[in-house]
């Protein structure tokens, strides 16, 4: 095809899926991510402002569309929808709010778009889309258009090398050397697929997401973090090195591309939120809630010591569930994984989310997340099991779940479980606020949760296990160390931007093909060129 010499001066963004801040930082200074630390040193660092410091998923839409959670309602792998007893998986293609390759086409400015994290194809669009190919977590079905780019593809490179999510995380991973250099094999294939379509295909935007750095934090840190909890005293030695092998796999990526797309491209790289140890405490959460007496809450004639006793009980298992915890976890996953399709899996696993709840009993629950807790309200009018009256029953009953969040702390070591604990309606009232939960807290890895929080009124509550021994098994967790660095044509070399935020950055982008934000954007155009190039 022929490319579109008349176009305005183009933009490669490069994302890298929960690449860590203080990694990046600590790798370029240490020499192994060469080219981004050179990319810095002749551009613009930021160390960004980001939604995943209270919602983690929601950074990638955020950068995508400009516009903050409770606008675009894609925050997390399940949300809840207004009608439905329990968490569904979002769908990008509900969005209310226009992805910004979007607006682009509809300006005539031609994009390819290659696996951006939590979107969907579009319709009546010119330019190119790789959706869920080689991401980390799919949302969409596996999608290539137009069909002679997917033809290509498929007849020169093949499929994407490396398990995705649903493939990965049902049990402990069994082969961490094998899935290490799976993942080193797919950064580059995807970088031979994006060079092609460089070549290929004309473009003025040319927007690529690399997830492999998202499963190498969750699945290496304990290879990498000997202070961790879970460090192994023995390993394969390349796994020792296994986190930061991907990082550097993904700066050569960058600098191959950046060569590839020359010296007049405005040039991105961007990660809109971080990984760290696994220090979550979402997983003692369903205990809390039985204590609190907001879940499975005993009948009413069950009083006195007998309903003291309860509190120390799990929940009693429906028959389904007593069958299923019979046959044996590794011959599930294996069933699953080999034998189902991807959307009985989805089903089948939202089912068994919430198979021991009995709503009719039950006043707060969690939406399931290995990161933050996220506690919904069984309010009445919203689900259509709910118990908790609208107003001032509702709002009580959030003051006294925060309160008690608050509260937290790891016993072991008398720190405060969360680092912040936010009353949603305090903080998103926009059009998606009603997908949401109604409390949220986000865990402070200083305070080393494994299996216990200690309450103020409810004693201590408890997980057989610690977060990094339950599936999906993540040593490695997401942090809200997001960044971003900027080079290209008139942008000042050697500046450290302030107070930047991943909304910042769908606006940055239209100005520099000469539109002006949308109404739903948040952020603001970013000053990166010298005044005298206005």
């Amino acid at each position: 095809m022929q490319l579109n010499e008349e176009s305005p001066r183009r933009v490669l963004f490069v994302g890298l899926d929960a690449a860590d801040r203080e990694l990046i930082e600590r790798w370029c200074g240490e020499g192994f991510l060469k080219n981004i630390a050179a990319l810095r040193a002749r551009g613009a660092w930021a160390s960004l402002h980001t939604t995943a410091d209270v919602l983690h998923v929601s950074a990638w839409p955020c950068i995508f569309t400009g516009a903050q959670p409770d606008w675009h309602g894609l925050y997390h792998a399940y949300v809840m929808q207004p009608g439905q007893q329990a968490p569904v998986r979002p769908r990008p293609e509900n969005c209310p709010v226009p992805f910004l390759w979007k607006t682009l086409d509809e300006r005539g400015i031609r994009s390819i778009v290659i696996d951006a994290f939590l979107t969907c194809p579009l319709d009546h669009f010119s330019g190119v889309q790789i959706v869920d190919w080689g991401s980390w977590t799919h949302f969409a079905t596996t999608t290539i258009a137009p069909e002679s780019v997917k033809r290509s593809i498929q007849q020169q490179f093949g499929d994407y090398p490396a398990e995705d999510h649903s493939q990965v995380g049902m049990t402990p991973l069994p082969d961490p050397a094998g899935f290490r250099q799976r993942l080193l094999t797919a950064v580059k294939q995807k970088t031979r697929v994006v060079r092609w379509l460089m070549a290929n295909e004309a473009w003025d935007l040319l927007l690529v997401v690399f997830g492999e750095c998202h499963p190498a934090g969750h699945y290496f840190w304990h290879f990498h973090d000997r202070s961790y909890v879970a460090h192994p005293e023995q390993c394969e030695e390349a796994m020792r090195t296994a986190l930061r092998d991907v990082y550097i796999a993904l700066d050569e990526a960058i600098g191959e591309l950046i060569a590839q797309a020359g010296s007049d491209t405005l040039v991105f790289v961007v990660s809109g939120d971080g990984m760290g140890p696994n220090y979550s405490g979402s997983h003692i959460l369903n205990d809390l809630l039985t204590r609190m007496r907001l879940m499975n809450e005993p009948a009413p004639e069950v009083s006195g010591t007998a309903n003291a006793r309860n509190a120390d009980r799990p929940v009693q298992r429906g028959l389904l569930s007593r069958l299923r915890g019979m046959v044996p976890k590794e011959f599930r996953a294996a069933i699953s994984r080999h034998l189902l399709p991807r959307w009985v899996n989805e089903r089948l696993s939202l089912h068994w989310k919430t198979a021991d709840i009995d709503w009719a009993r039950t006043r707060a629950f969690l939406i399931e997340n290995a990161n933050e807790g996220y506690v919904r309200i069984n309010l009445k009018g919203r689900e259509p099991q709910g118990i908790v009256e609208q107003g001032g029953e509702y709002k009580r009953l959030c003051a006294m779940l925060a309160d008690a969040a608050r509260g937290l702390s790891n016993p072991a070591n008398g720190r405060p479980a969360a680092c912040a604990v936010h009353e949603t309606d305090e903080i998103f009232a926009g059009p998606c606020r009603p997908t949401m939960p109604d409390v949220i807290i986000n865990w402070d890895p200083e305070a080393l949760v494994t299996t216990e929080l200690a309450t103020q009124s409810y004693g201590v509550a408890r997980a057989a296990q610690p977060g990094f021994a339950l599936s999906p098994y993540y040593s490695g967790n997401h942090r809200p160390n997001a960044f971003m660095v900027a080079a290209g044509p008139a942008i000042r070399s050697g500046v450290v931007l302030e107070n930047a935020s991943v909304l910042d950055l769908a606006p940055t982008i239209l100005a520099h093909f000469g539109m002006a934000p949308t109404g739903h954007m948040r952020g603001r155009v970013l000053a990166l060129s010298d005044p005298a190039d206005g």
